[in-house]
């Protein structure tokens, strides 16, 4: 699996690596501040949002 990923063209990995960047954008900028917003407590998004 390996050997046969190492010899696939450039043209081959454009086109698993767009989708997968196009995908991976938007679930970040969804996903990522969710799972902050949940985790870090209110004082300290309050003493941030300060500085």
């Amino acid at each position: 699996m390996k050997a046969y990923f190492t010899n696939l063209p450039t043209r081959t990995w454009l086109l698993l690596v767009l989708p997968a960047v196009v995908l991976a954008y938007p679930v970040g900028r969804i996903v990522v501040p969710a799972v902050l917003h949940a985790v870090v407590p209110d004082v300290v998004r309050t003493v941030l949002s300060v500085i």
